[in-house]
């Protein structure tokens, strides 16, 4: 039954490989990676000891005083539009190449600063998540079909690259990218999805499950998820009826034991959405030094639920075999922690942590029971038995590349 699972992943895989879309996508992701690490690193360092409420900072009582910390968030936060920015024009000169178009310059140059336009507001700073790798993808390619679609049928052969039709036609997009960027504004989506993810509904065994196949699926789409699923979801209403119950009574029952928090967060979310650590452990002992060098990169973003890495560096991105285990070892974590809860076999995490501690660390911390460490392993252990297969035969041959 698993090799079958595995074989069918495959095959699909292969097909979906064979897509002109999906293999500028992972060939673009992979070029931007070097420029990601970078960004992703230097968030971390800002996440666990430069920011007011860094990690290190909260766990130690630091009183650290960094001068212009709010200009060096706002670089960070430009840093990660930048990396979106180059994927965006990386992804327009290699798909239109594909395509036998010749002069790739000013669609690459539009769509670079189309993306700009997409995520700045009037602050400099991005409006929304900026973890959109879908909508930014579909835009570039929309955007690069358009113009293939100008150039052959309405301008002729050898068109002037900069031609004023061609500039009109850079003019339209640009435009659409900031109409988009007023359109999209998440402020009412996040809203809503907050006050659905704080229904008691996700505090039940079904609720619980559902979270744990939507999330991979959505973040495995490129999808930007809500913090409280990919951080700290302390702040949802079971939680803190939780915290506010064992505040008053030590030896109280908890009304809501299990919840995003102590079952999703705590069992569900090792190395990020999909407990991709797993990915990042394995790969460190892989015979390519490619992939050894990935596994090394990837380890410590790991360690603190950061997987962005492995989702370009892989990819991860609409791949087939990658989906497959990400649902079944989140689905693991919810179910075995559930069981460990609900049995009494643990204590429930009821104590908030800082948003940037390790998922592993979460159960502990949060309820102080050191057999919640043993569930930590347990999980871990059968998420690298989950992954191992899936990455052996994504790491044995890269076919997008070809």
């Amino acid at each position: 039954m698993i090799k079958k699972i595995i074989d069918v992943t495959t095959k699909l895989d292969n097909f979906v490989l064979k897509n002109r879309m999906i293999s500028a996508t992972l060939i673009a992701m992979k070029q931007t990676l070097p420029l990601l690490a970078v960004c992703v690193y230097a968030r971390l360092i800002s996440q666990l000891i430069l920011s007011p409420n860094a990690l290190f900072v909260t766990l130690f009582d630091w009183r650290l005083r960094i001068p212009a910390i709010f200009q060096l968030q706002e670089m960070l936060s430009l840093l990660e539009v930048f990396v979106l920015m180059i994927l965006s024009a990386t992804f327009t000169k290699h798909y239109l190449s594909v395509c036998k178009v010749t002069q790739t310059t000013l669609p690459t140059l539009t769509n670079f600063l189309g993306t700009y336009f997409l995520f700045l507001g009037k602050g400099q700073t991005p409006t929304y998540d900026t973890s959109q790798y879908l909508l930014v993808i579909l835009l570039s390619f929309i955007s690069c079909e358009s113009f293939y679609f100008y150039q052959k049928f309405v301008s002729g052969d050898n068109p002037q690259p900069f031609a004023v039709r061609f500039l009109i036609w850079a003019a339209l997009i640009l435009l659409i990218d900031v109409a988009l960027h007023f359109a999209i504004q998440r402020s009412v989506v996040r809203s809503a999805l907050n006050t659905l993810l704080s229904n008691n509904f996700f505090t039940t065994f079904i609720g619980l499950v559902i979270i744990s196949v939507v999330a991979p699926l959505l973040w495995w789409l490129g999808i930007g998820l809500p913090r409280e699923l990919i951080n700290n979801p302390s702040t949802i209403n079971a939680v803190i009826k939780n915290l506010d119950t064992i505040l008053t009574n030590t030896n109280a029952t908890l009304p809501y034991p299990t919840n995003l928090y102590s079952v999703y967060t705590a069992f569900s979310l090792f190395g990020g959405v999909g407990s991709t650590l797993a990915i990042s452990f394995i790969l460190l002992f892989s015979i390519r030094k490619k992939q050894q060098h990935l596994g090394m990169l990837s380890l410590l973003p790991s360690l603190f639920n950061s997987n962005q890495l492995l989702y370009f560096g892989l990819p991860i991105f609409f791949r087939p075999l990658m989906l497959v285990p990400m649902i079944l070892t989140s689905l693991l974590g919810t179910l075995i922690g559930y069981t460990a809860i609900v049995t009494h076999l643990i204590k429930p995490a009821t104590l908030s942590t800082p948003n940037t501690t390790p998922s592993t660390l979460v159960s502990f911390l949060g309820s102080n029971d050191s057999w919640s460490l043993l569930i930590v392993v347990i999980i871990f252990a059968l998420s690298v038995v989950i992954y191992r297969p899936f990455i052996v035969i994504e790491t044995s041959e890269v076919s997008y590349e070809k």
